[in-house]
């Protein structure tokens, strides 16, 4: 089932901001706290995450994992028309959090979570290099981040 832009209204908002804030709100919380029923609740949720709006899941905070390091990955690429297909290469390997397809001087912004500075050694020499027509490189390690979480496949 599809979400369409004109079903998703206040209700439903008001139910993803209270699931942001706290994850483990039970339907029937939710429903007191908006009074609504908790069947609309439930239906909503499910509705929003058949569509594809959300998806709860618990979301980890990467300083508790000091040996591994955030790390956002500026990608150029050879060739526009195959963007789609290096980006889509890049999202499927293990220590890729996110992948944007961007303007600017580069194509691909790969946001990683890795082992140590040798973790993104191994990343660019051996799985990046793998997939054709990327053209250059430029890493920026992420000293101190705000309001950043991660999902647990991260790890």
């Amino acid at each position: 089932m599809k979400l369409i832009q004109e079903n998703f209204d206040e209700l439903d908002k008001q139910i993803i901001g209270m699931l942001r804030d706290d994850g483990r709100m039970t339907n029937n919380e939710i429903a007191r706290s908006l009074g609504v029923s908790e069947g609309t609740v439930r239906n909503r949720i499910k509705k929003l995450s058949e569509s594809g709006a959300v998806r709860i899941a618990g979301l980890l905070n990467p300083d508790f994992f000091p040996d591994k390091h955030l790390v956002l990955l500026e990608i150029k690429v050879a060739v526009s028309k195959d963007l789609k297909r290096i980006a889509e290469q890049i999202a499927a390997m293990p220590d890729v959090v996110s992948v944007y397809i961007i303007t600017g001087r580069m194509d691909i912004m790969a946001e990683l979570f890795v082992d140590s500075k040798f973790g993104l050694i191994e990343f660019v020499g051996t799985q990046l290099a793998s997939v054709d027509g990327i053209v250059s490189t430029e890493s920026h390690v992420i000293m101190k981040h705000y309001n950043k979480w991660i999902s647990a496949k991260d790890i």
